[in-house]
């Protein structure tokens, strides 16, 4: 069940994509804004799932876990501040890849069975991040 509702994720992805090529219903500047604040919600969550509430982890999980915050709060700050959005997506793949690389050493070289890394994490963040390369162009 996790599987299928995470790659559901993907849906306002491909719609916005098809949006933006075909329909061109919906306006460049909402759209290309939704993205980026969907994508950064997306890295947060990903941050927090490791967070086990009913169990002490390590602290440096626990600020590992807070560092797509951070960076997501800067990103929407220099968004607000009309920064270029294509770099602001540049900078979201960046960190998506960056996240994805360190989610694998501090948390998935622990785990015997890396089903869930092969299968859900490395091919849906490397969809997000094409998408979001198609998207800016």
């Amino acid at each position: 069940m996790q599987y299928i509702i995470s790659y559901l994720g993907l849906i306002p992805y491909i719609y916005l994509v098809i949006d933006k090529y075909i329909f061109l219903r919906i306006e460049e500047e909402i759209l290309l804004n939704f993205i980026l604040y969907y994508t950064l919600i997306i890295s947060i969550f990903i941050g927090s799932i490791n967070w086990n509430l009913q169990k002490k982890i390590p602290n440096h999980l626990i600020i590992y876990g807070f560092i797509p915050t951070v960076y997501s709060l800067v990103l929407i700050i220099l968004n607000l501040y009309s920064y270029n959005i294509k770099i602001l997506f540049l900078l979201s793949v960046i960190l998506l890849i960056a996240q994805l690389f360190f989610d694998f050493i501090l948390i998935f070289s622990n785990v015997r069975n890396k089903k869930v890394f092969y299968f859900l994490r490395l091919p849906l963040t490397i969809s997000i991040s094409l998408i979001l390369i198609i998207i800016v162009i």
